[in-house]
């Protein structure tokens, strides 16, 4: 089957996990409701046109084409999944191509969870098929209140005619990427709220969506706001907000239902990443705290200070990690002790201390569990995945498979609002102790869908045009424990 599909100039920064390919494409999706229909997956491809690979046609133009297959799998089983042509424009030249290529499709999806498998193959490169695919569920209840997911946009207007891109009236033209680079000044959103008259009625109640830091569970002023709407089968949320002055780091975007007396009803919330360097780091509070008796106040050393401000990178937004880079140069002790403070403060006004002891404690901990001959505890890759998130549930250390080099995989069941998030760590040298991280499912780490060629080229050559496949060796578990953390 034959697709027709849109194009659109745009900046293309995710991209598939095929750094070794010439094809660079970027996926995203989200998941929708119908009160009628049921629920669907929204899928969002989009395609660097430069980097297809085109054929001349008979009347001298140029085309490329791909072919897609997307699979829905749950329980080792295909519960839907398209097979299309997707052609790309005719052009004169192919090296004035500018335009990229945006794909969208909708499949319906009964309720579940899902291992989404996307194929991608440029018909005339001579590149193998990109593959790549994500984990998702369909969680939705005829009498529950509850968001669909987050749509970044790039673009939204009245919609004219009916078509794919249009919803609830708009034609809502997607944003494919989590990334928002600097000549980016806004960020442009839709989402869905669904049976908020089951919960309320007809009555009003409160819907705030607002801009917080990843690593923060606290809203940021100058980025929330908050609308009041009456309750309804499904509720439209369509809005755009200024990121102009939004520092770099990592944020996630948040919508929340409150009802007459503040109570939370319903959240969803949705990653993004910012790079904005000439966004300054917000001094006002550090100028005006008084350390006088507090906990900060009592530590007078300089070098203590400062090793205890670096303990907070693991912890710290990307923006308190440049600041403090800097920052620390030069500041006296007095200053030091303000940023401490404040840097405490944030993270809890009513005591402060406490969670800085607590903190500290891990941070002891961290340092004997996870030190290297070169890095101390904190600064590795596990000490910062324990001090950012906590104890693992179930951590499955391999130091003696045959065919692959020492590893550990953590899995955590519950991970800031994520569900089944896992964490792979590697090391060349068991006595150096110091195991990097290659692959994770959480949202703003590292991934790497065949980190298992990392760990097992100890014995194979991934890159051997020999073995194409990873052969499975007497003694190989890394899969298994990974598929079932035990």
């Amino acid at each position: 089957m034959k697709r027709t599909i849109i194009f659109l100039t745009i900046i293309s920064f995710s991209i598939l996990p095929a750094s070794a390919y010439n094809l660079l494409a970027s996926l995203s999706y989200a998941v929708f409701n119908t009160p009628d229909n049921g629920p669907y997956i929204e899928t969002y491809l989009v395609v660097q046109g430069k980097t297809l690979t085109h054929i001349e046609l008979e009347d001298g133009t140029f085309q490329g084409a791909l072919d897609i297959q997307i699979l829905f799998k749950k329980n080792d089983s295909i519960v839907n999944f398209g097979k299309y042509e997707l052609l790309g424009p005719t052009v004169k030249d192919t090296s004035k191509i500018s335009n990229n290529l945006l794909d969208v499709q909708r499949y319906a999806l009964p309720q579940g969870d899902y291992q989404m498998e996307i194929n991608i193959l440029d018909r005339y490169g001579d590149q193998d098929t990109i593959v790549t695919g994500a984990d998702f569920s369909v969680d939705y209840n005829d009498e529950k209140m509850a968001f669909s997911d987050i749509e970044f946009l790039h673009s939204y207007k009245k919609a004219e005619n009916e078509g794919i891109l249009v919803k609830s009236g708009y034609e809502l033209i997607p944003y494919v990427f989590d990334f928002y680079p600097e000549v980016a000044q806004n960020l442009s959103f839709y989402a869905e709220l669904y049976n908020s008259d089951k919960k309320v009625g007809s009555d009003a109640f409160l819907l705030y969506y607002y801009i917080r830091p990843f690593e923060v569970d606290k809203k940021m002023d100058q980025y929330f706001y908050m609308k009041r709407i009456n309750g309804g089968p499904v509720n439209i949320l369509l809005n755009t907000i200024d990121i102009s002055q939004l520092p770099s780091g990592n944020y996630y975007l948040v919508l929340e239902t409150r009802d007459r007396n503040n109570e939370l009803l319903t959240t969803s919330n949705k990653f993004f990443q910012r790079y904005n360097p000439n966004a300054e780091f917000n001094l006002n509070n550090l100028l005006v705290i008084d350390t006088e008796n507090s906990f900060a106040d009592e530590i007078t050393s300089r070098d203590s200070l400062v090793l205890y401000i670096d303990y907070l990178y693991p912890i710290s937004t990307e923006m308190e990690k440049v600041f403090a880079k800097n920052f620390v140069k030069d500041a006296s002790v007095e200053d030091l002790q303000k940023y401490f403070l404040n840097f405490w403060s944030e993270r809890n006004p009513i005591d402060p201390e406490s969670y800085w002891l607590d903190y500290k404690m891990r941070v002891d901990q961290a340092n004997y569990d996870f030190k290297s001959v070169r890095v101390k505890g904190y600064r590795t890759d596990r000490g910062r995945v324990y001090l950012q998130y906590g104890q693992p549930n179930v951590r499955t250390p391999s130091i003696n498979e045959p065919a692959a080099y020492p590893y550990e995989i953590w899995h955590y069941y519950e991970l800031q609002g994520q569900r089944d998030k896992k964490f792979v760590f590697y090391t060349r040298d068991l006595a150096t102790n110091d195991f990097q991280l290659i692959h994770s499912n959480a949202i703003g780490e590292i991934a790497n869908f065949r980190w298992q060629t990392i760990i097992y080229s100890r014995t194979w050559d991934p890159y051997s045009i020999d073995e194409s496949v990873m052969p499975r060796t007497y003694g190989s578990f890394a899969t298994d424990y990974y598929l079932q953390p035990r």
